[in-house]
């Protein structure tokens, strides 16, 4: 057997009901720790449950926009 290699990708969506802050923009403010944190824990719940779930091994959010 051959050992399964990682893959990243991207995905980008919009979130019609989180507000936008300036201080999104900087990844070291508290809002972006913040909402980075929630994003990442929602994101990996929802992919864990979905079909690729076995092979899933976590997502990181990168900006806001």
């Amino acid at each position: 057997t051959t050992a399964a290699t990682l893959e990243h990708f991207t995905v980008n969506f919009t979130i019609t009901n989180l507000p936008y802050y300036s201080d999104l923009e900087k990844p070291e403010s508290a809002r972006f720790k913040s909402t980075k944190r929630v994003m990442n824990t929602l994101l990996d719940r929802l992919m864990k449950g979905s079909s690729i779930g076995p092979d899933f091994h976590g997502c990181e959010s990168t900006a806001f926009r």
